[in-house]
Protein backbone atom coordinates (compact mmCIF):
# COMPACT_ATOMS: atom_id res chain seq x y z
CA UNK A 1 0.00 0.00 0.00
CA UNK A 2 2.82 2.40 0.91
CA UNK A 3 4.51 1.61 -2.40
CA UNK A 4 1.31 2.36 -4.31
CA UNK A 5 0.96 5.74 -2.59
CA UNK A 6 4.58 6.64 -3.40
CA UNK A 7 4.07 5.71 -7.09
CA UNK A 8 0.90 7.84 -7.29
CA UNK A 9 2.72 10.82 -5.76
CA UNK A 10 5.60 10.48 -8.27
CA UNK A 11 3.19 10.28 -11.23
CA UNK A 12 1.34 13.37 -9.97
CA UNK A 13 4.53 15.39 -9.56
CA UNK A 14 5.88 14.34 -12.96
CA UNK A 15 2.63 15.39 -14.60
CA UNK A 16 2.84 18.77 -12.93
CA UNK A 17 6.47 19.29 -13.83
CA UNK A 18 6.42 18.10 -17.45
CA UNK A 19 2.90 18.76 -18.70
CA UNK A 20 2.68 21.28 -21.60
CA UNK A 21 2.03 24.91 -20.68
CA UNK A 22 -0.78 26.72 -22.39
CA UNK A 23 0.42 30.16 -23.54
CA UNK A 24 -1.67 33.20 -24.21
CA UNK A 25 -1.50 35.03 -27.57
CA UNK A 26 0.40 37.89 -25.92
CA UNK A 27 3.05 35.50 -24.60
CA UNK A 28 3.51 33.97 -28.06
CA UNK A 29 3.80 37.42 -29.71
CA UNK A 30 6.40 38.48 -27.17
CA UNK A 31 8.47 35.38 -27.88
CA UNK A 32 8.30 35.95 -31.66
CA UNK A 33 9.36 39.59 -31.21
CA UNK A 34 12.40 38.47 -29.22
CA UNK A 35 13.65 36.14 -31.99
CA UNK A 36 16.14 37.86 -34.35
CA UNK A 37 15.87 36.77 -37.99
CA UNK A 38 18.85 37.77 -40.16
CA UNK A 39 17.63 38.87 -43.59
CA UNK A 40 20.25 38.39 -46.30
CA UNK A 41 19.94 40.40 -49.51
CA UNK A 42 21.77 39.18 -52.60
CA UNK A 43 22.66 40.76 -55.93
CA UNK A 44 24.44 39.17 -58.89
CA UNK A 45 26.40 41.23 -61.40
CA UNK A 46 28.10 40.34 -64.67
CA UNK A 47 30.51 42.44 -66.75
CA UNK A 48 31.26 41.75 -70.41
CA UNK A 49 34.10 43.06 -72.53
CA UNK A 50 34.20 44.96 -75.81
CA UNK A 51 31.10 44.94 -78.01
CA UNK A 52 32.55 45.69 -81.43
CA UNK A 53 30.93 46.31 -84.79
CA UNK A 54 33.36 45.40 -87.54
CA UNK A 55 32.35 45.46 -91.19
CA UNK A 56 31.81 41.70 -91.41
CA UNK A 57 29.52 41.85 -88.37
CA UNK A 58 27.42 44.44 -90.15
CA UNK A 59 27.06 42.34 -93.30
CA UNK A 60 26.43 39.28 -91.12
CA UNK A 61 23.60 41.08 -89.31
CA UNK A 62 22.10 41.96 -92.69
CA UNK A 63 22.26 38.31 -93.74
CA UNK A 64 20.67 37.26 -90.42
CA UNK A 65 17.90 39.73 -91.25
CA UNK A 66 17.17 37.91 -94.47
CA UNK A 67 18.89 40.63 -96.51
CA UNK A 68 16.00 42.98 -95.69
CA UNK A 69 17.03 44.40 -92.29
CA UNK A 70 19.82 44.29 -89.71
CA UNK A 71 19.32 41.56 -87.11
CA UNK A 72 21.85 41.13 -84.30
CA UNK A 73 19.62 38.99 -82.10
CA UNK A 74 21.02 35.64 -83.32
CA UNK A 75 24.54 36.67 -82.29
CA UNK A 76 23.52 36.38 -78.63
CA UNK A 77 20.97 33.57 -78.82
CA UNK A 78 23.19 30.98 -77.10
CA UNK A 79 24.20 33.25 -74.21
CA UNK A 80 20.91 35.03 -73.55
CA UNK A 81 19.76 32.70 -70.76
CA UNK A 82 23.12 33.08 -69.06
CA UNK A 83 23.04 36.91 -69.09
CA UNK A 84 19.39 37.07 -68.01
CA UNK A 85 20.28 35.14 -64.86
CA UNK A 86 22.02 38.23 -63.43
CA UNK A 87 20.45 41.25 -61.76
CA UNK A 88 22.84 43.74 -63.37
CA UNK A 89 24.62 43.09 -66.69
CA UNK A 90 27.17 45.61 -67.99
CA UNK A 91 29.03 45.73 -71.34
CA UNK A 92 31.42 48.10 -73.08
CA UNK A 93 29.72 49.54 -76.17
CA UNK A 94 32.75 50.23 -78.35
CA UNK A 95 30.82 51.49 -81.36
CA UNK A 96 28.56 54.42 -82.09
CA UNK A 97 24.92 54.08 -83.08
CA UNK A 98 25.26 57.11 -85.32
CA UNK A 99 23.08 55.94 -88.18
CA UNK A 100 24.01 55.29 -91.82
CA UNK A 101 26.34 54.76 -93.49
CA UNK A 102 27.08 51.79 -91.26
CA UNK A 103 30.76 50.96 -91.07
CA UNK A 104 33.40 49.17 -89.05
CA UNK A 105 36.96 50.15 -88.22
CA UNK A 106 38.18 52.87 -87.96
CA UNK A 107 34.93 54.90 -87.75
CA UNK A 108 32.43 52.56 -86.15
CA UNK A 109 28.70 53.01 -86.61
CA UNK A 110 26.32 50.07 -86.11
CA UNK A 111 22.58 49.78 -86.64
CA UNK A 112 20.41 50.26 -83.55
CA UNK A 113 19.47 46.59 -83.75
CA UNK A 114 22.76 45.91 -81.98
CA UNK A 115 21.53 47.83 -78.92
CA UNK A 116 18.11 46.16 -79.18
CA UNK A 117 19.76 42.74 -79.22
CA UNK A 118 21.96 43.56 -76.22
CA UNK A 119 18.90 44.66 -74.25
CA UNK A 120 17.01 41.53 -75.28
CA UNK A 121 19.97 39.38 -74.23
CA UNK A 122 19.79 40.77 -70.69
CA UNK A 123 22.19 43.70 -70.63
CA UNK A 124 20.84 46.71 -68.75
CA UNK A 125 23.91 49.00 -68.54
CA UNK A 126 26.26 50.03 -71.36
CA UNK A 127 29.55 51.92 -71.02
CA UNK A 128 30.22 54.71 -73.51
CA UNK A 129 33.57 56.21 -72.41
CA UNK A 130 35.97 54.62 -74.89
CA UNK A 131 38.24 55.58 -77.76
CA UNK A 132 35.53 55.08 -80.42
CA UNK A 133 32.68 57.08 -78.88
CA UNK A 134 33.48 60.09 -81.09
CA UNK A 135 34.05 58.19 -84.33
CA UNK A 136 31.12 60.10 -85.86
CA UNK A 137 31.69 63.32 -83.94
CA UNK A 138 29.20 65.26 -81.81
CA UNK A 139 26.14 64.16 -83.80
CA UNK A 140 27.21 60.54 -83.59
CA UNK A 141 27.69 60.70 -79.83
CA UNK A 142 24.33 62.35 -79.26
CA UNK A 143 22.49 59.97 -81.58
CA UNK A 144 24.06 57.03 -79.74
CA UNK A 145 22.73 58.35 -76.44
CA UNK A 146 19.34 59.05 -78.04
CA UNK A 147 19.10 55.46 -79.26
CA UNK A 148 20.03 54.03 -75.86
CA UNK A 149 17.51 56.28 -74.10
CA UNK A 150 14.78 55.35 -76.58
CA UNK A 151 15.02 51.65 -75.67
CA UNK A 152 15.45 52.22 -71.93
CA UNK A 153 19.10 51.18 -71.79
CA UNK A 154 21.04 52.71 -68.89
CA UNK A 155 24.40 54.16 -69.93
CA UNK A 156 27.30 56.16 -68.52
CA UNK A 157 30.65 57.57 -69.55
CA UNK A 158 29.61 60.12 -72.20
CA UNK A 159 27.01 62.88 -71.81
CA UNK A 160 25.21 65.48 -73.87
CA UNK A 161 26.06 68.35 -71.51
CA UNK A 162 27.13 69.28 -67.99
CA UNK A 163 23.53 69.25 -66.72
CA UNK A 164 23.10 65.62 -67.74
CA UNK A 165 26.51 64.80 -66.27
CA UNK A 166 25.69 66.40 -62.90
CA UNK A 167 22.31 64.72 -62.70
CA UNK A 168 23.51 61.23 -63.63
CA UNK A 169 27.15 60.90 -62.60
CA UNK A 170 28.30 58.91 -60.77
CA UNK A 171 25.67 56.47 -61.94
CA UNK A 172 23.74 55.12 -58.96
CA UNK A 173 22.10 51.73 -59.47
CA UNK A 174 19.54 50.64 -56.87
CA UNK A 175 18.48 47.02 -56.96
CA UNK A 176 17.64 44.27 -54.42
CA UNK A 177 18.19 46.68 -51.52
CA UNK A 178 21.70 47.53 -52.81
CA UNK A 179 23.11 50.88 -53.85
CA UNK A 180 25.89 50.56 -56.42
CA UNK A 181 27.96 53.48 -57.71
CA UNK A 182 29.35 53.02 -61.24
CA UNK A 183 31.98 55.26 -62.87
CA UNK A 184 33.49 55.07 -66.36
CA UNK A 185 36.58 56.65 -67.98
CA UNK A 186 38.67 56.38 -71.15
CA UNK A 187 42.32 57.06 -71.87
CA UNK A 188 41.52 58.83 -75.16
CA UNK A 189 39.03 59.28 -78.02
CA UNK A 190 41.53 58.71 -80.84
CA UNK A 191 42.07 61.83 -82.95
CA UNK A 192 38.75 63.39 -81.94
CA UNK A 193 38.01 65.75 -79.05
CA UNK A 194 34.55 66.17 -77.62
CA UNK A 195 32.81 69.39 -78.49
CA UNK A 196 30.95 71.49 -75.96
CA UNK A 197 28.48 71.02 -74.47
CA UNK A 198 29.21 67.25 -74.75
CA UNK A 199 31.31 65.56 -72.06
CA UNK A 200 33.38 62.38 -72.27
CA UNK A 201 35.05 61.16 -69.09
CA UNK A 202 38.81 61.00 -69.59
CA UNK A 203 41.26 59.40 -67.15
CA UNK A 204 42.38 62.20 -64.84
CA UNK A 205 43.32 61.32 -61.29
CA UNK A 206 42.24 64.68 -59.83
CA UNK A 207 38.84 64.42 -61.43
CA UNK A 208 38.55 60.74 -60.57
CA UNK A 209 39.31 61.48 -56.91
CA UNK A 210 36.56 64.12 -56.87
CA UNK A 211 34.15 61.75 -58.57
CA UNK A 212 34.89 59.04 -56.03
CA UNK A 213 34.19 61.48 -53.19
CA UNK A 214 30.88 62.33 -54.86
CA UNK A 215 30.18 58.62 -55.17
CA UNK A 216 30.82 58.09 -51.46
CA UNK A 217 28.37 60.90 -50.64
CA UNK A 218 25.64 58.73 -52.21
CA UNK A 219 26.23 56.12 -49.48
CA UNK A 220 26.75 53.23 -51.89
CA UNK A 221 27.26 49.65 -50.78
CA UNK A 222 29.84 49.09 -53.53
CA UNK A 223 31.85 51.35 -55.84
CA UNK A 224 32.78 50.11 -59.32
CA UNK A 225 35.03 51.89 -61.82
CA UNK A 226 35.21 50.75 -65.45
CA UNK A 227 38.30 52.01 -67.27
CA UNK A 228 39.22 51.98 -70.96
CA UNK A 229 43.01 51.68 -70.81
CA UNK A 230 46.10 49.55 -71.47
CA UNK A 231 48.08 48.34 -74.47
CA UNK A 232 46.18 46.66 -77.27
CA UNK A 233 46.80 42.93 -77.75
CA UNK A 234 49.00 42.58 -74.65
CA UNK A 235 48.02 39.83 -72.22
CA UNK A 236 49.64 41.62 -69.26
CA UNK A 237 48.70 44.95 -67.77
CA UNK A 238 51.20 47.80 -68.05
CA UNK A 239 52.69 49.95 -65.30
CA UNK A 240 50.25 52.80 -65.91
CA UNK A 241 47.29 50.46 -65.44
CA UNK A 242 48.75 49.22 -62.16
CA UNK A 243 49.28 52.78 -60.90
CA UNK A 244 45.75 53.85 -61.77
CA UNK A 245 44.31 50.69 -60.20
CA UNK A 246 46.25 51.30 -56.98
CA UNK A 247 45.08 54.92 -56.97
CA UNK A 248 41.44 53.88 -57.36
CA UNK A 249 41.71 51.22 -54.66
CA UNK A 250 43.27 53.73 -52.23
CA UNK A 251 40.37 56.09 -52.87
CA UNK A 252 37.70 53.58 -51.96
CA UNK A 253 36.93 51.72 -55.17
CA UNK A 254 35.86 48.10 -54.61
CA UNK A 255 36.04 46.81 -58.17
CA UNK A 256 37.92 47.97 -61.26
CA UNK A 257 36.95 46.51 -64.64
CA UNK A 258 39.16 47.16 -67.65
CA UNK A 259 38.60 47.27 -71.40
CA UNK A 260 40.42 48.23 -74.63
CA UNK A 261 43.31 45.71 -75.02
CA UNK A 262 40.93 43.32 -76.91
CA UNK A 263 42.59 40.39 -75.13
CA UNK A 264 42.14 38.98 -71.65
CA UNK A 265 44.38 40.28 -68.88
CA UNK A 266 44.61 39.00 -65.28
CA UNK A 267 42.16 39.35 -62.41
CA UNK A 268 44.04 40.55 -59.31
CA UNK A 269 43.11 41.08 -55.68
CA UNK A 270 44.32 44.57 -54.71
CA UNK A 271 43.54 44.42 -50.99
CA UNK A 272 40.90 43.01 -48.65
CA UNK A 273 38.17 45.09 -50.27
CA UNK A 274 39.22 45.65 -53.90
CA UNK A 275 39.76 43.61 -57.08
CA UNK A 276 40.86 44.62 -60.56
CA UNK A 277 40.14 42.78 -63.81
CA UNK A 278 42.62 44.52 -66.10
CA UNK A 279 40.88 43.50 -69.34
CA UNK A 280 37.92 41.28 -70.20
CA UNK A 281 38.90 41.04 -73.87
CA UNK A 282 36.42 41.06 -76.75
CA UNK A 283 32.86 40.06 -76.03
CA UNK A 284 31.91 40.04 -79.70
CA UNK A 285 34.01 41.18 -82.65
CA UNK A 286 35.52 40.07 -85.96
CA UNK A 287 39.05 39.91 -84.59
CA UNK A 288 40.25 36.39 -85.30
CA UNK A 289 43.91 36.34 -84.21
CA UNK A 290 45.01 34.28 -81.24
CA UNK A 291 43.86 35.73 -77.89
CA UNK A 292 41.51 38.18 -79.68
CA UNK A 293 38.76 35.80 -80.81
CA UNK A 294 37.00 35.73 -77.46
CA UNK A 295 36.82 37.17 -73.99
CA UNK A 296 35.55 36.62 -70.48
CA UNK A 297 32.72 37.84 -68.36
CA UNK A 298 33.35 38.76 -64.74
CA UNK A 299 30.71 37.49 -62.30
CA UNK A 300 30.13 38.90 -58.82
CA UNK A 301 27.76 37.92 -56.05
CA UNK A 302 27.29 40.41 -53.20
CA UNK A 303 25.38 39.77 -50.00
CA UNK A 304 24.07 42.25 -47.46
CA UNK A 305 23.22 41.29 -43.90
CA UNK A 306 22.22 43.95 -41.38
CA UNK A 307 23.83 46.64 -43.60
CA UNK A 308 27.10 44.70 -43.85
CA UNK A 309 28.06 44.01 -47.48
CA UNK A 310 30.27 41.07 -48.39
CA UNK A 311 31.71 39.80 -51.64
CA UNK A 312 30.36 36.27 -51.72
CA UNK A 313 32.10 35.22 -54.93
CA UNK A 314 34.04 36.56 -57.90
CA UNK A 315 34.90 34.47 -60.94
CA UNK A 316 35.25 34.57 -64.70
CA UNK A 317 33.52 32.76 -67.54
CA UNK A 318 35.17 32.34 -70.98
CA UNK A 319 33.37 33.03 -74.27
CA UNK A 320 34.38 32.43 -77.87
CA UNK A 321 33.13 34.13 -81.03
CA UNK A 322 32.03 31.53 -83.56
CA UNK A 323 32.03 32.78 -87.15
CA UNK A 324 30.63 30.65 -89.94
CA UNK A 325 29.24 31.15 -93.47
CA UNK A 326 25.51 31.49 -94.02
CA UNK A 327 24.73 31.42 -97.74
CA UNK A 328 28.17 32.75 -98.47
CA UNK A 329 28.22 35.52 -95.83
CA UNK A 330 29.89 35.18 -92.41
CA UNK A 331 27.60 35.40 -89.40
CA UNK A 332 28.56 35.53 -85.72
CA UNK A 333 27.44 33.57 -82.66
CA UNK A 334 28.72 33.78 -79.09
CA UNK A 335 29.51 30.49 -77.37
CA UNK A 336 29.90 30.10 -73.61
CA UNK A 337 32.67 27.55 -73.71
CA UNK A 338 31.94 25.73 -70.46
CA UNK A 339 28.31 25.34 -71.50
CA UNK A 340 29.38 23.98 -74.88
CA UNK A 341 31.71 21.45 -73.24
CA UNK A 342 28.95 20.22 -70.92
CA UNK A 343 26.02 20.31 -73.36
CA UNK A 344 27.59 19.90 -76.79
CA UNK A 345 24.43 18.30 -78.14
CA UNK A 346 22.55 21.59 -77.72
CA UNK A 347 24.79 23.29 -80.27
CA UNK A 348 25.06 22.77 -84.02
CA UNK A 349 28.02 20.76 -85.27
CA UNK A 350 31.06 22.98 -85.65
CA UNK A 351 34.17 22.09 -87.62
CA UNK A 352 37.21 20.46 -86.05
CA UNK A 353 39.26 23.54 -86.90
CA UNK A 354 36.78 25.78 -85.06
CA UNK A 355 36.81 23.43 -82.07
CA UNK A 356 40.59 23.58 -82.01
CA UNK A 357 40.57 27.39 -82.14
CA UNK A 358 37.95 27.59 -79.40
CA UNK A 359 39.87 25.24 -77.12
CA UNK A 360 43.09 27.13 -77.81
CA UNK A 361 41.41 30.31 -76.58
CA UNK A 362 40.03 28.40 -73.58
CA UNK A 363 43.43 27.08 -72.52
CA UNK A 364 45.16 30.41 -73.20
CA UNK A 365 42.62 32.15 -70.97
CA UNK A 366 43.14 29.71 -68.10
CA UNK A 367 46.87 30.27 -68.32
CA UNK A 368 46.46 34.07 -68.25
CA UNK A 369 44.05 33.99 -65.33
CA UNK A 370 46.29 31.83 -63.11
CA UNK A 371 49.47 33.72 -63.99
CA UNK A 372 49.01 35.98 -60.99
Amino acid sequence: MKNIVIILIVLFLSRCLFSPTIQTDNQIDNQIDSVFVAIVDTIRLVFAGDVMGHGMQITGAWRDGGDTCYNYYPSFQWVKDYILDFDIAVANLEVTLAGPPYSGYPDFSSHKSLADALLDAGFNVLLTANNHVLDRGKKGLERTLDVLDSIGMIHTGAFRDSIEWKENYPLLIEKNNFRLALLNYTYDTNCYLWEKPNIVNYIDTLRMANDLENAKSLNPDYIIVCVHWGDEYKNEENEKQRKIANFLARHGCNLIVGAHPHVVQPLVKMNDSAYVAYSLGNFISNQRNRYRDGGITLELTLTKTDSIVALQSIKYEPFWVYRYPKNGISVFRLIRINDYLEYTERYPIISEIDKMLMMRFYEDTKEIMISD
